[in-house]
């Protein structure tokens, strides 16, 4: 899909933890749109990294680590657990994982066609007696895990990273208000939970909230995410199947074009 100049002069705002939103902004600037990165969530450490730290004083006795998210991989690195023994295969949930793991000089032994876990799921079939470390946030949905334990695989779950509210909400309340907000993309069920909770913090109901979301789209990252915002009675204007930058811009502009011709249609 040619997103040329969809973008140019709307605005959009990106709910992604501050660190892991560059890519996304610049990309999405590039094609004429103005950008606000607003942090709805952050990664903190574990409250307990001792079962971390254990896992990982013990990595050669895996066969398998799952990384499912940048996040993890960030997390690792700073422990320098990568590259992990040799034997030890490596699995990513997708390209930003997998890119993210091979800049810090790691290699990845699967990567999914589908990039979530069900994907991996569909791809990691004979895994009965082998032995999987998955390095999660604390809120990571037990998908993987539970499937991988009905196929009789070990498998370690360890909390390597928390995610937080982050600081953004204050940044896109007032522009939401103002209704100078085109798009907005969430990456997670966790960032539009945090924003609605965040914004009843600051006095607004979750009624008014919604409110304030009529004539944006609304992008998702995902199934989950596309879920969580249907579960909120909001409107799904596009889904991106994954992360990656090319396809959550795709939706933005496919966004864009479903809420313009929704607008049209009722002003007939």
């Amino acid at each position: 899909m040619d997103t040329t100049g969809q973008l140019q002069g709307k605005r959009i705002a990106v709910t992604r933890a501050a660190e892991r939103a560059e890519g996304l902004a610049a990309a999405l600037s590039s094609e004429g749109a103005e950008v606000l990165v607003c942090p709805i969530i952050a990664y903190a450490p574990p409250d307990d990294p001792d079962r971390l730290e254990a896992a990982l004083e013990r990595l050669d006795q895996y066969d398998w680590i799952i990384f499912t998210s940048v996040a993890a991989v960030d997390t690792l690195a700073r422990y320098q657990a990568l590259p992990p023994p040799l034997h030890v295969r490596v699995a990513a949930v997708g390209k930003a994982t997998a890119a993210a793991i091979e800049s810090r000089g790691g290699r990845v032994d699967l990567l999914p066609a589908q990039q979530n876990a069900e994907g991996l799921l569909a791809e990691l079939r004979n895994v009965a007696g082998q032995r999987f470390l998955l390095p999660v946030s604390d809120i990571a949905r037990d998908t993987l895990a539970v499937g991988l334990r009905e196929r009789e695989a070990l498998v370690d779950v360890v909390t390597a990273y928390r995610t937080v509210p982050g600081p953004g909400v204050r940044d896109l309340i007032d522009p939401l208000c103002r209704r100078a907000i085109d798009a907005v993309v969430f990456s997670s069920p966790s960032t539009l939970r945090y924003l609605i909770d965040g914004m009843e913090q600051f006095g607004i109901a979750r009624s008014v909230a919604r409110a304030l979301f009529d004539g944006v789209a609304l992008i998702a990252i995902g199934p989950t995410t596309a879920q969580a915002l249907r579960d909120e009675g909001l409107p799904v204007a596009a889904q991106a199947p994954n992360p990656a930058v090319e396809g959550v811009a795709e939706a933005v502009c496919a966004g864009l074009n479903d809420v313009g011709a929704r607008l049209r249609r009722a002003h007939q």
